[in-house]
């Protein structure tokens, strides 16, 4: 979780001066799938995440960790860690609405027993309060030039992300409680000289924790 002590550093400023920094220790859970119904695996681990809020802009920076294991044990598949950064930005246009640009990257170790992949994320976000102190969001979009460890291509239209999320006010808004839910699908073809081949990835990743707000 080294990168996470990085990114903290460089919005730390921004939160002091803006007054609307979150930062916090997460729980995940994650499934992850590829290529066909042997290479199912789960896992947990451990997240962070930080949110930062300044006048119509705002980013989250999530950081996590997950042990993923074969779901069966006579597949031949063997356990591996997946570390994944996730940076959206947002511009607030009207009413619940955001447009959202970002990144994300996760890498398997050992490095070929699950793809790593990296791409662009741009789609929309939607904010909502349910009640007082407590606010809902949903953000969905695309991932563009997406990039594998074990080569393939994704199609313009062929990446989707989306997400669920629900944080909770305690201690007059300075403690918060988190939920995170984020569902990612590439529908990513190889050719081994014989034509091309379906080699579709997927993971769902759920996270609960608490955050400190500044």
């Amino acid at each position: 979780m080294k990168a996470l002590a990085v990114a903290l550093l460089l919005f730390w400023p921004v939160g002091l001066a803006a007054q609307h920094v979150t930062i916090g220790p997460q729980i995940a859970f994650g499934d992850y799938r590829e290529v066909s119904s042997a290479l199912h695996y789960r896992g947990n681990g451990l997240a962070a995440k930080a949110t930062v809020e300044w006048k119509k802009l705002s980013a989250d920076v999530v950081l996590s960790k997950v042990k993923y294991k074969p779901t069966e044990s006579n597949s031949g598949a063997s356990e591996f860690d997946a570390s994944e950064i996730d940076v959206r930005m947002r511009y607030y246009i009207r009413g619940p609405f955001s447009a959202e640009v970002g990144f994300m990257n996760r890498k398997a170790d050992p490095e070929f027993e699950a793809q790593s992949v990296g791409a662009v994320t741009l789609g929309a976000y939607m904010g909502y309060l349910l009640g007082p102190g407590v606010h809902m969001s949903l953000n969905g979009g695309l991932l563009f030039g997406a990039k594998y460890s074990g080569g393939g291509t994704t199609s313009g239209l062929g990446a989707v992300q989306l997400g669920l999320g629900l944080t909770v006010d305690a201690l007059k808004g300075r403690m918060k409680v988190t939920g995170d839910y984020g569902f990612q699908t590439f529908a990513r073809t190889v050719d081994n000289g014989s034509g091309p081949l379906d080699a579709p990835i997927q993971q769902s990743l759920g996270r609960v924790g608490l955050a400190i707000a500044f």
